[in-house]
């Protein structure tokens, strides 16, 4: 904690005369979650913390919980303490008199393992282990729809890829987006309609992986934000509905030594892989199946995987391949992109996850194969079903090593419980059994 983070935040808060301050933190699932305190109480007593129950850590994607939770039986339901770090502190845009601040979890004075956020810091230590720097970069997409008395329909009948006139149709939405943005710390660089009905895509700077996993946590906030005031619900979800284009969350990686990026080859001139890039690459490749588990966190997450299509069908590389797992785009300085994840994914656990994968692969000089070129069908697919990816995941014992055994373990639980939830619901596509069998 800086000294000089620790004042500005403080005079923030006198000097705009904040009434609030929302004290914040990601859940397993990358959702916020956090409490409201007063600005005059937040002051007095934000160097020791706030209380906070853990099981909230374990809750499932649809606020589920499970009475026999890892944090809650072990710790005899026990409060840990959130920590404000005031270099994250923000205005919020949407309240004129309320501050925002993330914070650091802790248990009996030691940091809570399956604290996500908490993860990819450990990540990122074993990164500087080999010496190495990160540089990340986000794409999200997210699907804007309107209520109707049958459900929810997009707010744009139809397709309409990077189509400008579908594109305006969002300008009341994108005007708030881009005005809030700005005071949030969230700076955006550009938005398209996407593939989709209702479906756009918002690209935002490259920065350290903190810097863009914290970005992509707050865009979120923000986009739930800036729809409120319109007739649309803003949704990460990754397929809303059969047959549509689903949401994916693109992260790129690039990785420096002294300056100087590792990741490409300067014996050529066509922005080919160097050795350590190929082998980060193969590292990705090695581990897709857990980093499925942990990036399409949801029963629908995994409809996105569908052949011949711009999300990834198998554990596969390409240069400039959108339906590949893991693309080089044709970039300067050079890169590798992850396609695997849904837009819901939680950030942090995403880039830890893409990281500690990718680690290992350097580590091991792991070869990714021959790079796909066309529709990439052939290979070992994804995962299609949440039971074979959390069983990869399960099975993987470098990536429980290097996120955390309790965390892995808790991600785990919470996900299984939420299956089984959902096999035990009888949906309206089942029903049509009632008049055939």
């Amino acid at each position: 904690m800086s000294n000089d983070s620790a004042a500005a935040m403080e005079q923030t808060i006198q000097s705009e005369s904040l009434e609030h301050v929302f004290v914040e933190f990601p859940d397993l699932n990358g959702v916020s979650r956090g409490k409201q305190v007063a600005a005059d109480v937040f002051l007095e007593k934000w160097q020791e913390g706030f209380s906070m129950n853990l099981t909230v850590l374990e809750a499932g994607a649809l606020d589920d919980w499970d009475a026999d939770s890892y944090y809650g039986v072990s710790t005899d339901f026990a409060d840990g303490t959130l920590h404000p770090l005031p270099e994250t502190f923000k205005l919020t845009p949407w309240r004129a008199d309320t501050g925002r601040v993330l914070c650091e979890f802790t248990y009996e004075g030691e940091p809570v393992e399956a604290y996500t956020r908490s993860a990819l810091a450990r990540v990122l230590d074993d990164l500087a282990e080999l010496d190495l720097e990160a540089t990340a970069g986000s794409e999200l997409e997210f699907s804007l729809l309107e209520e109707t008395a049958d459900g929810y329909e997009p707010f744009t009948a139809y397709d309409h890829d990077c189509v400008m006139s579908a594109t305006e149709v969002a300008a009341p939405f994108y005007d708030r987006l881009s005005d809030w943005a700005e005071p949030f710390d969230v700076p955006l660089t550009l938005m398209h309609h996407e593939d989709g009905a209702g479906q756009l895509e918002v690209l935002f700077e490259h920065g350290t992986p903190m810097e863009v996993a914290d970005r992509a946590f707050d865009f979120k906030r923000l986009v739930t934000e800036a729809a409120r005031p319109t007739d649309w619900e803003a949704t990460f979800m990754t397929k809303p509905f059969t047959g549509a284009s689903a949401n994916g969350y693109h992260l790129h990686i690039g990785l420096f030594r002294d300056g100087d990026n590792v990741l490409a080859d300067d014996d050529t001139d066509d922005r080919q892989l160097s050795a350590t890039g190929r082998a980060f690459v193969g590292g990705v490749l090695d581990h897709a199946e857990a980093i499925t588990a942990l990036t399409c966190p949801t029963v629908n997450a995994l409809k996105r995987f569908v052949p011949e299509t711009f999300a990834p069908y198998t554990a596969s590389w390409g240069y400039n391949n959108r339906s590949t797992a893991v693309r080089i785009p044709q970039s300067d300085p050079v890169r590798v992109e992850t396609r695997i994840p849904a837009a819901e994914a939680n950030p942090y656990l995403t880039t830890a996850a893409v990281l500690a994968a990718g680690i290992h692969g350097i580590r091991n000089e792991t070869d990714p194969g021959e790079p796909g070129t066309g529709y990439v069908t052939e290979g070992r697919r994804l995962p299609r079903t949440p039971g074979l990816a959390l069983r990869a995941l399960e099975d993987d014992d470098v990536l429980r090593a290097a996120l955390g055994e309790e965390l892995v373990q808790v991600y785990l639980d919470a996900k299984r419980a939420e299956l089984d939830a959902f096999v035990e619901e009888v949906t309206d596509w089942e029903q049509r059994y009632i008049e055939i069998i």
